[in-house]
């Protein structure tokens, strides 16, 4: 017979016994709640490009940031308040990081005006500055921006794609990525991201190649 527990509900929420445990919860359902904000707003964008467990593993990294926030006792800290740039590198494929597959240099800017996130990519050389594992002759970007404060709900977010482009090309010339900022509030944050996805293009068929080799990541915090 299961023995019933000796802890009573009501002991844990008053027992000051339990008070570090209760911080840690609270806190913890803090970042779950900003993980789930986050993966809201780039779902859009997350096919094939996210492994199973990117929940955990943004979690984990939303509870990291709220651990830096200066302003709040402990128990009472929030993502919003702490050093979002830590969620800069966060790759949603445990399996393939975009800052190793695309070598490629780019600048990332945010019109405030005009509510525009712009990702700019020089002229590049596909087969020097993409680095693959996958048998790929094309390839794809992706590229998103949300306004987001991890306390409440997110804005819907428009994803911007490249079209399939060549890999055996000699040079791309100059892309440019234009993404539209829905929403924004002035105690919000922008967060971009850019992806890629790989395929085989042959005799007018085009198959897209198994998830664990497309990458997508945070690249800038706003």
């Amino acid at each position: 017979m299961k023995k019933k527990s000796p802890i009573t509900r009501s002991r844990y929420f008053n027992d000051p016994v339990f008070e570090r445990s209760r911080e840690n919860n609270t806190e913890f359902t803090r970042a779950a709640k900003a993980n789930r904000v986050l993966r809201h707003a780039f779902k859009p964008g997350m096919l094939n490009k996210a492994d199973r467990y990117v929940s955990g593993r943004l979690t984990k990294t939303m509870f990291r940031i709220l651990q830096t926030d200066p302003i709040n006792e402990r128990g009472e800290r929030r993502v919003p308040q702490g050093v979002l740039n830590f969620l800069g590198g966060f790759n949603f494929n445990r399996d393939t990081n975009l800052q190793t597959i695309l070598r490629a240099p780019y600048s990332i800017t945010f019109n405030q005006e005009a509510m525009l996130a712009t990702i700019s990519i020089p002229s590049f050389i596909p087969r020097a500055m993409i680095d693959t594992e996958s048998d790929a002759n094309a390839f794809m970007l992706t590229a998103m921006a949300a306004s987001l404060h991890f306390e409440k709900e997110s804005y819907p977010v428009e994803p911007v794609q490249t079209d399939l482009l060549d890999m055996s090309l000699q040079q791309h010339e100059d892309l440019q990525l234009q993404l539209p900022v829905i929403g924004h509030q002035p105690d919000h944050s922008v967060v971009v991201a850019l992806g890629i996805e790989f395929f085989q293009s042959a005799l007018g068929q085009i198959k897209p190649l198994d998830k664990k080799h497309n990458a997508l990541a945070v690249v800038k915090v706003f």
